[in-house]
């Protein structure tokens, strides 16, 4: 997908400081390759498809000829796989430990954390139940399976938006009065990393924002997000006289 960076450029940035008071503040976060590790939608794509068009869609999408949307719908089009036998697949992909301990510090402080994306809510929360891990709430393109086809429906596309099937940036509109942060690693991430007050980013969506000028922290594992977080709390902490 082709990114209007020179709009990027026009919107303003929002600045790094001041540090956000947890309890004032709204995490949200991107799931494949940012909790996951590696790409789950992609590795289900490229094991069940029926044929090989789906490189061709990838890179129509990739070209920007065609949006997400049309790209999903083509590609979870060209699937054949009954529900156990895809939720028994997506169940070994491994997850970031450190999630766990970003969802201690979200607890700690009372800051909400919730899981934005592009995926599909089913395949989501097979994964993290699989790791024994509390689902927190999960915002993701649904999935109904007719025997072995799959018919993919998006509740949070935006008729704003040209770019995305799920446009993650529509979950702002709940945060007024409220500071919000973004975790994300790819092109689905663009649009809330250009709403979010402050942003932690890596790959595709780091290099995005840097061409863009924007603003962001970079990150390798969610064990930095954690560390930044407990770092910038402490330097917001009152010091004793």
């Amino acid at each position: 997908m082709v990114y209007d960076i020179e709009f990027a450029r026009r919107t303003p940035s929002p600045a790094l400081n001041p540090v956000p008071e947890p309890e004032k503040t709204v995490l949200f976060i991107d799931f494949d390759n940012t909790i996951s590790c590696g790409d789950v939608l992609d590795s289900v794509i490229e094991r069940f498809s029926r044929s090989e068009q789906w490189r061709h869609w990838q890179a129509e999408w990739c070209a920007g000829r065609i949006s997400t949307l049309e790209c999903l719908q083509r590609q979870v089009g060209d699937l054949e796989v009954d529900e156990a036998t895809l939720l028994d697949f997506v169940r070994a992909a491994p997850i970031d430990p450190d999630f766990v301990r970003l969802q201690d510090w979200a607890a700690r402080t009372g800051a909400r954390l919730n899981i934005v994306s592009d995926n599909f809510a089913p395949i989501v929360r097979a994964i993290l139940a699989r790791h024994g891990v509390e689902l927190p709430p999960i915002y993701a393109n649904e999935l109904r399976f007719e025997g072995r086809r799959l018919v993919p429906s998006f509740p949070y596309r935006s008729a704003a938006c040209r770019r995305c099937a799920h446009c993650k940036a529509v979950h702002f509109a709940r945060c007024e009065g409220l500071r919000t942060l973004y975790v994300g690693d790819g092109l689905s991430d663009t649009c809330p990393a250009q709403r979010a007050d402050r942003v932690f980013a890596k790959d595709s969506l780091a290099e995005f924002l840097r061409d863009a000028g924007r603003p962001f922290i970079p990150f390798s594992s969610l064990g930095d997000v954690v560390r930044r977080l407990e770092q910038d709390a402490a330097a917001a902490a009152p010091r004793p006289d």
